[in-house]
């Protein structure tokens, strides 16, 4: 019997990860937040660790759960393909990219470069409409190596999220958790 997951509260943590993406353009405008902005309601450093906290914390959650929900369902379904899945939900979108490769990357290669990366650094941007203002690009960048390796991956979090909700709609209706989780008395 697998762990309960809460897919709904995995669809609100990326619903709110989303929007905190496309947030911080105007939220660095409103608050004429740089790197050299050390007074006013936020500080620079105050903003970044912030969002960096959150953004991270959650992007780990979400991928460690989707990698359970995967697991759980093909463990209980050896016919369900969660690859074809996975496929769809990205449909349309490009989640990101892993330096020095040109195949798509998958929901489940996204979530394991999360898991393993040994760095993660935010992407900022200067603002069109204010210069001087920085903001997040919505890219979280992950550095890591595998054998002897290094490795990095640009995530754009906005469309990762969409095809992450997708994927979390598609394994609610296909799968049956009924009866994966039936014996759980």
């Amino acid at each position: 019997m697998p762990h309960l997951i809460d897919f709904d509260g995995l669809e609100h943590d990326l619903f709110v990860l989303q929007h905190t993406a496309y947030g911080s353009r105007e939220f660095c405008e409103k608050f004429d937040l740089n790197m050299d902005c050390d007074d006013g309601d936020y500080e620079w450093w105050e903003y970044k660790g912030l969002l960096k906290s959150y953004v991270g914390n959650k992007i780990i959650e979400s991928a460690i759960k989707l990698r359970m929900v995967q697991d759980f369902a093909k463990h209980d379904d050896d016919e369900l393909d969660v690859k074809a899945f996975d496929r769809e939900a990205r449909h349309g979108l490009v989640i990101g990219s892993i330096s020095g490769l040109s195949t798509p990357l998958s929901l489940r290669e996204s979530c394991n470069k999360i898991v393993h990366a040994t760095e993660a650094r935010m992407h900022w941007m200067n603002s069109q409409n204010k210069p001087e203002v920085e903001y997040w690009s919505g890219v979280y960048e992950l550095f890591g190596e595998s054998r002897g390796k290094g490795w990095q991956v640009d995530l754009n979090i906005p469309e990762w999220c969409t095809a992450m909700i997708r994927f979390n709609k598609t394994m609610q209706e296909e799968v049956d958790w009924h009866h994966a989780y039936k014996h759980d008395w």
